[in-house]
């Protein structure tokens, strides 16, 4: 996932510059933005919720895992995602 598609499921985007945005946090009621997302040079994307938020209630509100931020994920733990594709299909 790119930060450009994890951005598309935020409210209140603000750009800060280069691979730098500010938005509201999905994992709790916010009507300023309080979440920062960044990009790293390797494509990471980065979250952190200035009210306390964890990353991982954030990219489970819009319906992720903290492995969809990093794009390397799939080769580094292929099991990881066949598991979540079968608990889907499952579902």
């Amino acid at each position: 996932m790119t930060p450009e598609e994890f951005i598309t499921r935020l409210k209140g985007v603000q750009n800060k510059g280069k691979g730098k945005w500010m938005a509201c946090c999905p994992a709790h009621d916010d009507s300023d933005p309080s979440m920062a997302i960044s990009q790293t040079n390797s494509g990471k994307i980065l979250v952190k919720c200035f009210a306390g938020c964890t990353a991982l209630d954030i990219v489970h509100s819009v319906g992720l895992e903290l492995q969809d931020l990093f794009p390397d994920a799939y080769q580094e733990n292929p099991m990881a995602f066949a598991y979540r594709e079968r608990a889907e299909r499952t579902t």
